[in-house]
């Protein structure tokens, strides 16, 4: 199969339009829809659906998408491996980064580990998708990622790095009524007002869990895509926020926040580094994925020392 072809068909669903991509790529128009058009027939199926708006791919052109991204990176990676020693690995690692975690604050210290081991590597970081993580680690579009564990996901592998016990991130001077300087029963967290991810991501979802099964309603103000503007947003009162111990006390340290532990129930999460399940890796992601292991592990049991 011309593997030229099914980088065509890549770029046309990741621009959405025939027009787009045909710029991107520098062809005709109506020379890339031949492409796709010679692709439907050798297999033997409608790959795209055109609209006004754009294109879409069909159930077999997310297959198909699927699996080009797999060749079109297998090809790559066996390319740079050819051109470079073994001891040297090469080549481009897309990484995925959960927000509201301790991955964003060690981010810049792994970069820098990886830079300096291994020079030929480039990393594409990412935080947000228009699927969750581990659905695009499945679908080939990450190599690797720090996220929460959100549970089984047919053909992704999780290695738990942490399990942390989730907090209650507050102003200093915020009362919390039925709250100790240190803990906090949930059922005090019912008249919060809360600045959290989006429902997709699992740190939410665990929250909304636990407010569920106590009869309560989370009530969301505002849903952050980053961390970023976090701690401004809760010093000016707009609203609070749940972290896992390690991130709350790596971005909320001093005496501006009070960090609490919800408790009655305690809600844990689980931060791991994800990766495909039974797939042959390029040395560069093995190398990659060792140093998110070793850094993410080490920041954590260190947030966890911490009085």
């Amino acid at each position: 199969m011309d593997t030229r072809r099914l980088q065509y068909f890549v770029t046309i669903v990741d621009a959405g339009t025939i027009t787009r991509a045909a710029e991107m790529l520098h062809l005709a128009q109506p020379a890339l829809s031949q492409h796709v058009a010679s692709l439907e027939n050798e297999f033997g199926h409608q790959l795209l659906v055109r609209s006004r708006k754009g294109v879409e791919p069909t159930a077999a052109g997310q297959a198909v998408y699927r699996y080009a991204l797999d060749a079109l990176r297998l090809e790559s990676t066996v390319r740079k491996e050819l051109d470079t020693d073994s001891d040297t690995p090469s080549g481009t690692v897309m990484i995925g980064l959960a927000t509201f975690s301790i991955g964003s604050m060690l981010m810049v210290p792994i970069l820098q580990a990886i830079r300096s081991r291994y020079p030929r590597i480039v990393i594409r970081l990412v935080e947000t998708l228009t699927v969750v993580h581990s659905q695009a680690i499945r679908m080939g579009q990450l190599d690797a990622a720090l996220i929460f564990d959100p549970g089984p996901v047919k053909g992704v592998r999780f290695d738990r790095v942490s399990h942390d016990e989730l907090c209650l991130v507050t102003p200093a001077e915020m009362p919390v009524p039925g709250a100790s300087a240190e803990e906090v029963p949930l059922s005090a967290l019912g008249p919060l007002q809360f600045l959290l991810p989006p429902r997709s991501h699992t740190l939410r979802r665990l929250l909304e869990s636990a407010f569920r099964q106590n009869s309560m309603e989370l009530d969301v103000v505002v849903e952050l895509e980053h961390m970023r503007p976090l701690g401004e947003a809760i010093s000016l009162g707009l609203g609070v926020t749940v972290l896992p111990r390690p991130a709350a006390e790596a971005m909320f340290a001093g005496g501006e926040f009070a960090i609490r532990r919800i408790v009655e129930p305690t809600i844990m999460s689980s931060f791991t580094v994800a990766t495909r399940d039974e797939e042959p890796r390029s040395p560069a992601i093995i190398a990659v994925t060792d140093v998110l292991h070793e850094f993410v592990t080490m920041g954590a049991a260190h947030e966890g020392e911490q009085p």
